[in-house]
């Protein structure tokens, strides 16, 4: 969730590090978009190419880089003061806009193709590009989405409403699917907010609270924002070249292969000492990939000077995020079935994907300046109180 960060930070932490956490996002929505495009039109690949490539789309771990994204720059930007309600309205309303009208662009473009999904799927092969999106393409349906699903209680498979979860939707009849990620993204600001307000005003409570937190939640993607929280600290602080090097390698190597006995030795012991659901091996390793590859960037400046580089992709990565989905199973697909007529099913593939890339940059550039970027100004107008101006614009 890319833009989920939706936060600014000031010029204490430096310009390099700074522009890095802005295109960190950007490459980890490329990520997310790759294994859904993968998953959908090379199945096999998907499923069966060496670890080293599996990096490239490999979005679960992205989705958890979200998450500390979203705990080290929501830090200093809840420190800057406000009253609480104001900076919750703000964080509501950085989040809600945008996925209610990408949820509109959604119920739209599955309106228009409801079937061209399946139709792929049939000729692709991909149990996953026929079972998805499969949600009802309704006007009651967008509103439930809008109202409750994304943001609120969440899906199913995806709440931190356990005692509920078995009355909620299944995550397949979504509209638009990666919006499960801000249910969690919502909630971990509010957390972010709290700890953010002891520790300026009990930090002994706030060290206590954060206890409770890693007890509570352990191995639930939750506690990444807390981890996250506790890494804002490093943002001001020198870099560490040869540890972040180290981190960097360390969390690609997680990321390329999520099988590692030792992982899961300590997955089993975190279980038996926390009360929560504890994630299967595969997820739990994402969340270690994530983390050592966001400490990496934080402490390694060849990293922050590479992905500096990437601030404008940045800037679109949340709508790069919400917009892909809704695209992938509607144009993209509709335009996949008449050149797999024509072309052999690679060529065909190929130049889906030249196509699919380039309406989702170009839909995502017009998004982030009629919707993400007036949601950013609705929000600054909410938190008047704070005037003052920052380097990272909301992304």
């Amino acid at each position: 969730m890319p833009g989920n960060a939706g936060v600014v930070l000031t010029r204490a932490a430096g310009t390099d590090r700074v522009r890095s956490l802005e295109g960190l996002p950007g490459i980890a929505a490329v990520q997310v978009v790759l294994l859904h495009f993968v998953s959908g039109f090379l199945p096999d690949m998907a499923d069966r190419a060496a670890p080293p490539l599996r990096v490239l789309w490999d979005g679960h771990t992205a989705v958890y880089v979200f998450f500390l994204i979203s705990g080290a720059v929501l830090t200093p930007s809840f420190a800057r003061g406000g009253a609480w309600t104001r900076q919750a309205a703000k964080r509501l309303v950085r989040l809600g806009v945008p996925v209610a009208a990408a949820a509109a662009v959604a119920l739209a473009l599955l309106t228009a193709l409801p079937d061209a999904h399946l139709v792929a799927a049939r000729l692709t092969g991909s149990g996953w590009l026929a079972m998805d999106s499969s949600g009802a393409p309704t006007l009651s349906h967008l509103l439930r989405e809008v109202t409750l699903d994304s943001l609120i209680l969440g899906y199913r498979e995806y709440t931190i409403f356990a005692p509920i979860a078995g009355r909620l939707p299944l995550l397949e009849h979504a509209l638009n699917a990666p919006s499960w990620s801000l249910h969690l993204e919502l909630y971990g600001s509010l957390l972010l907010l709290g700890l953010v307000l002891l520790r300026e005003r009990a930090p002994r409570a706030h060290v206590a609270a954060v206890i409770v937190c890693a007890v509570s939640f352990g191995t639930h993607p939750m506690f990444l924002f807390v981890i996250g929280h506790l890494c804002a600290a490093w943002l001001g602080r020198p870099p560490r070249p040869a540890i972040g090097a180290v981190l960097l390698v360390l969390g690609l190597t997680l990321s390329a292969g999520k099988n590692w006995d030792l992982v899961e030795a300590a997955r089993v012991a975190i279980a038996r000492i926390t009360p929560g659901d504890t994630p299967n091996l595969f997820q739990f390793q994402s969340q270690l990939a994530a983390m050592a590859l966001f400490s990496g960037v934080l402490l390694s400046p060849s990293a922050q000077r590479l992905l500096s580089l990437c601030h404008y992709l940045g800037r679109l990565s949340f709508s790069i995020y919400l917009l892909h989905f809704p695209i992938l199973f509607s144009a993209a697909c509709a335009g996949f079935i008449p050149l797999a007529g024509v072309l052999p099913q690679p060529a065909a593939v190929a130049v889906t994907f030249i196509g699919f890339a380039c309406v989702v940059l170009l839909g995502a550039a017009g998004f982030e300046r009629t919707i993400d970027r007036q949601a950013v100004n609705l929000g600054q107008r909410i938190d008047r109180r704070d005037g003052r101006r920052s380097v990272v614009s909301d992304a």
